[in-house]
């Protein structure tokens, strides 16, 4: 078993984003998949000295919304967007670099998976998405 490392190393001195603030998560998102990346980033971290249940996302702070897309989400089809305030029962944790954050999860069991899902919101089509041919995948 692999030792965790702590996130705390990794916190960045600011307020999670509120109110209006896009977030973005590229999707789609089942209680599955989100329960599959909570688990994923529990096994590599903990906050003091427990497992992280978390997932990703980010916000649009600093860049617009076209470039963050780009930037960060070309490779999904279909994105979860939504205002941080969606997001509130949910701690968000400013993570590694500037716009990532971690929302974290106290149990991710079906029932606050689903709460979660459900803020996510149904995914739409990104508007930046560029398929990425087979044979570029295998060398990526």
């Amino acid at each position: 078993m692999r030792e965790r490392r702590d996130i705390a190393t990794r916190l960045r001195p600011e307020d999670p984003p509120g109110g209006d603030v896009l977030v973005i998560r590229g999707g789609p998102d089942t209680t599955g998949t989100l329960g599959q990346d909570a688990a994923r980033t529990a096994e590599f971290w903990a906050l003091e000295g427990v497992p992280l249940l978390g997932i990703s996302v980010f916000a649009v702070l600093g860049m617009p919304l076209d470039q963050l897309l780009r930037d960060r989400f070309s490779r999904f089809s279909v994105i979860h967007r939504l205002q941080a305030s969606y997001l509130e029962e949910f701690q968000l944790l400013p993570t590694f670099r500037r716009p990532h954050f971690t929302v974290r999860l106290q149990q991710a069991n079906e029932e606050e998976l689903s709460r979660l899902l459900a803020a996510l919101g149904a995914p739409i089509l990104n508007p930046e998405y560029h398929e990425v041919a087979d044979d570029q995948r295998e060398a990526g």
